[in-house]
């Protein structure tokens, strides 16, 4: 599973099987760690929501390319938010954006209102896990990983599946179907050990980020992460 998160830990805390990339966006841009080899680059789901210039976005991923020039680069076509047309159209316009961005790099495409007409050259199909047009996921976490189940079951053959943002609930029911996801929810206590170990606030800091990562992790995929070296990584153990 590769997971991307704006503060992803060095890679010898990662559990096995997991790969940790960084996530930036143009709403909440951040420097990819030298440790990383793959940067996940988004417009935001706010971005997304109001529109964008799509040579400010080729602008963006230009900067993270050339300060990054290692990464494989995962750039998401710039989606219009609930509105699969606009979505398309974008698409068309940014195709010889994207090409001039140098490799390595994947092509994302975001399923909007779960269209089928994906394009054949887009390396993977995003999809919605936070909001899906006027569906909170979190509020309706049935609801949002119902159509993701389905949607994967019913038209996904041979591309792999991204999750965009998915909450909690969403994420433990559709996990076994996707390749990666992001997320940033993590930063703020998932339960009130932790929210305990701040003092009673919920937002975490620097220093006990990767401890709220693997938590969110394990409540979200329903299982204990497996460490090389148990209790390693966590101070509440």
């Amino acid at each position: 599973m590769i997971v991307f998160v704006p503060t992803p830990p060095p890679p010898e805390r990662w559990p096995p099987n997991f790969e940790f990339g960084v996530l930036t966006t143009m709403s909440f841009p951040v420097p990819v760690p030298r440790y990383v080899n793959k940067a996940f680059v988004d417009l935001s789901l706010r971005r997304a929501r109001i529109g964008v210039e799509l040579h400010s976005y080729a602008k963006f991923i230009g900067k993270v390319r050339a300060k990054a020039p290692w990464a494989e680069l995962w750039i998401v076509f710039p989606d219009a938010y609930c509105d699969a047309a606009e979505t398309r159209r974008n698409y068309e316009k940014f195709r010889r954006l994207a090409s001039l961005v140098s490799p390595p790099k994947k092509y994302l495409y975001v399923a909007q209102e779960f269209a089928t007409d994906v394009p054949e050259d887009v390396d993977v199909v995003a999809l919605p896990a936070r909001r899906q047009c006027h569906t909170n996921c979190t509020r309706e976490p049935d609801i949002c990983a119902a159509r993701i189940i389905a949607y994967i079951r019913n038209y996904i053959r041979d591309k792999p599946v991204h999750l965009l943002g998915p909450s909690l609930r969403v994420l433990r029911a559709t996990h076994h179907l996707a390749g990666s996801f992001d997320t940033a929810s993590y930063r703020r206590a998932v339960d009130k050990e932790l929210k305990q170990m701040m003092g009673g606030k919920w937002q975490a800091t620097k220093d006990v980020m990767d401890t709220f990562l693997f938590r969110w992790l394990e409540k979200a995929l329903g299982k204990k992460l497996a460490f090389d070296e148990p209790n390693r990584h966590d101070p509440l153990v």
